[in-house]
């Protein structure tokens, strides 16, 4: 006998829909906030370079200031940066999670950072769009991140093509760390504590 799916909440098929707006909007280039496991994000797609100076300008962000790289499989990552001994450790332990690594970029022109979000939300999203997405904290640079929905400033709200609501479960940025390095040289103290 068949069995039949469990029908949909309505509050999962109401996300279900705000995924699929919001991947419709990256795809052609535009800009959205959602909520990550750490704190509320804003992003575009990785690879629009139209799209990632327009976010650089709605957070007032300094241009010498990379955004991190939101992937959902390890594999975004291998076609973009060498992939360390010290990174494969940490992606072991702590993806997903809050630890953002630094990698050199396959071309060693650049570094880029890149962290699988600990969010099927996030994860869901970047499946959508096809590619990983840039993720950021959803404020002006200078201003604390927000953890809520409630905590957006509407200001910057505004300045986004969609807003996905949702709960953050951290609350607090991820850590990021220089896996370039041997041991890894922690660039920003997050909620993960290295061990």
């Amino acid at each position: 006998m068949l069995q039949s799916k469990p029908s949909m909440t309505k509050s999962e098929r109401s996300l279900s829909k705000d995924l699929k707006k919001a991947a419709s909007i990256l795809k052609s280039g535009g800009i959205v906030i959602f909520p990550t496991d750490t704190v509320y994000g804003i992003g575009c797609r990785f690879d629009d370079s139209k799209a990632i100076d327009k976010l650089y300008l709605i957070k007032k962000t300094p241009v010498d200031q990379n955004f991190p790289i939101l992937v959902s499989d390890i594999n975004q990552v291998n076609k973009l940066a060498k992939v360390t001994q010290v990174a494969e450790k940490l992606i072991s332990k702590y993806w997903p999670g809050a630890l953002t690594i630094v990698l050199e970029s396959l071309d060693g022109l650049t570094k880029l950072g890149f962290r699988m979000p600990d969010s099927n939300l996030v994860k869901s999203l970047i499946a959508e769009v096809g590619v990983p997405i840039i993720g950021t904290s959803a404020n002006f640079s200078g201003q604390t991140s927000p953890k809520t929905y409630e905590e957006l400033d509407p200001e910057f709200m505004k300045l986004a093509g969609f807003v996905i609501k949702g709960g953050c479960q951290k609350g607090i940025e991820s850590t990021v760390v220089d896996a370039t390095f041997d041991p890894p040289k922690i660039i920003r103290q997050g909620v993960v504590k290295l061990d």
